[in-house]
Formats: structure tokens, sequence, C-alpha cells
């Protein structure tokens, strides 16, 4: 009020603008360590209406009646003398005003007015606080629909190498045992990831290819397997088990239930504004006699919804003909930062 009423000499306008600094610095210390601990150790647990509201305006009032003794006291420093707020002048064509303040009526209303900034600031702390709040309960919750849905996949996995390994006992014992020894690798290698709801490529193909490995044994001659995964790709994150659920689609609906050999191709590659493709395509004959539920590529569905940024996948279908296998291909499409 001083600097806009009043004309000043530049020490005086320095003042002016030290004790701005200096107000605006007993501001934030009193707010940040005062009534931010208050709001979030006290106030906000336990609830927001009533006693707690009452107690919450004390404090405040108090607050401002300390910052307007610590302003006072303030003014009373040589340096800083013409900004005491207990003596204000007023300058004009007509003269020089002064105004005086009594030291009561100025801590009263004066701390209601500090009282209604550090209310303003809680208003807006609780409206950060709120919405940190619910994002946080969202990441958690989608952590949670992440992790359950992952968890799912796990037995599915197990159902299927165990039913690979019983239809080996009966051919070759040996390769039964050697197969038993890959599933156990697996299983070392997919604990170590902690079963994590996301995970790179790279990891995720590591996984595939011990599966893999297992069903080549029981399948020999007639699973071909068909590999283009681009170097900057391996580091990008999906959904864990992914690519391994994709596989198993591949061999359960498309080389198993056919006589003739087929192939799968897993093809991954780098697209324009920070995205990404994983395809696994396979050939088939015939359709699986096991009906395909679609409950794996749902699984799937609902985790890349859950995933940040824009993640989608799309299904082709070519059916066969007399002169040529059919063709099922599913692409996913995911972002990457």
């Amino acid at each position: 009020m001083q600097a806009m009423f009043s004309q000043l000499t530049p020490s005086q306008q320095l003042a002016v603008i030290v004790r701005s600094a200096v107000d605006t610095l007993a501001i934030v210390l009193l707010t940040h360590f005062l009534v931010r601990p208050y709001l979030k150790l006290y106030f906000i647990p336990k609830g927001r209406m009533g006693w707690a509201l009452l107690q919450l305006a004390g404090l405040l009032y108090v607050l401002g009646i300390v910052s307007m003794l610590l302003s006072i006291a303030i003014g009373k420093i040589d340096f800083l003398q013409v900004t005491d707020i207990t003596h204000l002048v007023f300058s004009s064509a007509e003269g020089e005003y002064q105004l005086h303040f009594q030291h009561k009526s100025l801590i009263l209303f004066g701390g209601l007015n500090q009282a209604v900034v550090f209310a303003i600031w809680c208003m807006l702390y609780l409206m950060w606080h709120n919405h940190q709040s619910k994002k946080q309960m969202q990441q958690q919750l989608e952590q949670s629909r992440l992790q359950q849905l992952t968890n799912q996949l796990s037995p599915h996995f197990l159902f299927n190498a165990l039913n690979s390994i019983r239809a080996l006992i009966f051919e070759d014992q040996h390769k039964a045992a050697d197969t038993v020894t890959q599933l156990s690798e697996l299983f070392r290698t997919h604990l170590q990831a902690h079963l994590t709801p996301l995970s790179r490529l790279e990891e995720e193909w590591r996984i595939a290819e011990h599966y893999l490995s297992i069903e080549q044994v029981r399948l020999e001659q007639r699973l071909k397997l068909e590999l283009d995964i681009a170097g900057n790709c391996l580091q990008h994150q999906l959904p864990t088990l992914s690519l391994l659920t994709l596989v198993e689609n591949a061999i359960k609906h498309g080389i198993s239930p056919n006589a003739q050999p087929g192939f799968i191709r897993i093809c991954a590659r780098q697209l324009p504004e920070q995205r990404w493709q994983l395809e696994v395509s396979n050939s088939y004959r015939h359709p699986s006699s096991q009906g395909n539920t679609h409950t794996g590529l749902a699984n799937l569905q609902q985790r890349l919804a859950l995933m940040p940024g824009q993640n989608n996948i799309t299904v082709h279908q070519q059916a066969p003909d007399s002169n040529q296998a059919g063709l099922y291909r599913i692409c996913m499409e995911l972002s990457y930062d």
C-alpha cells in the first residue's frame, strides 16, 4: 500500500520489495510446516466436518494473529520502517495523509484477514490432495486388476505344458525327461520375474521360447517357427504372459489339430508416433475340436485397456481353401514412452 500511494525513494522501494519477500516467505513457512502437517495428519484422517472443521478454523485464526504479530515486528526494523503497517502515509496533490492503527484492532482484524488467506490455501491443498488420492486409488485399482488378470494365466499355461509332457511319456521317456527340465527352467525364469503386470518384450520372448521348445518336441516337423523381431522393440513393455498367451492360442487352435505341417510367425516392429506392433500369426487347415472360448484374448484385451496410452488388439482370419492353408493373425499395437 505504501508503494501504491506514497512517493518512495529507491531505497524505500527496495525496502518494500524486501518486505514483500519476507512476508511471502513467512506465509510459505507457516503453511508448509504447520498447516500442511495438521491437515495431513489430523484433519483429513478425522474428517472434514463438525468439530474438526471448528478446530481448523481456530488454528487458522491463531496462525493469522501470529502472522500479524510477526508482520508488525518486521515493520519495526530500521531498514523496513517505511513498510510499517501501523502507520500508513498517503500522498496526493493536496498533501499527505497519515493513518494510524491501534495494535489491538490491527492484530484482531489483520489476523482475521490472514486467516482467510490461510483458509484459501487450505482449500487449494485439499483439492490437490483429493485429486492425488483419487489418482493413486485409480492406479492401485488398475494395478490390482492387472495382477489378477495376469495370475489367471498361470494355471492355464501349466495345464497345457503338463498335457504336452503327458503325451511325450508314451512316445519317448527321455524326451519327456528333457521336457520336464525345460519346464522347470521356464518356471524358474517365470518365478524370478515375480509375475509383474508388465514385462519387456525380451522377457516375454524368453518365456515363450521355453514353451515353444517344449511343444517342438511333441509336434516335431509339424511346427515351423518364423521370427522377425526388431531389436529396438525388445525393451518395450507389454502385459506379462501376453506373448505366451498368443503362442499357446496359435498352437492349440492352429498347429495341434492338423496333421499337416504348419507355421507360427512372430513379428515385432516400430511404428510412427511412439507406437510399436506385435503380431503373432499361424496357419491352420481344420478348426480345433476343442472350440475357442476366446478367454485368453478377452483377458488380454482387458489388460491392454488398463495400460496407459492407446493400445488395441485386432484379429484377422483368412479361411483355408483346397490349395492353401488358412491364416489366423492377431496384432497388438501399443504405445511406449
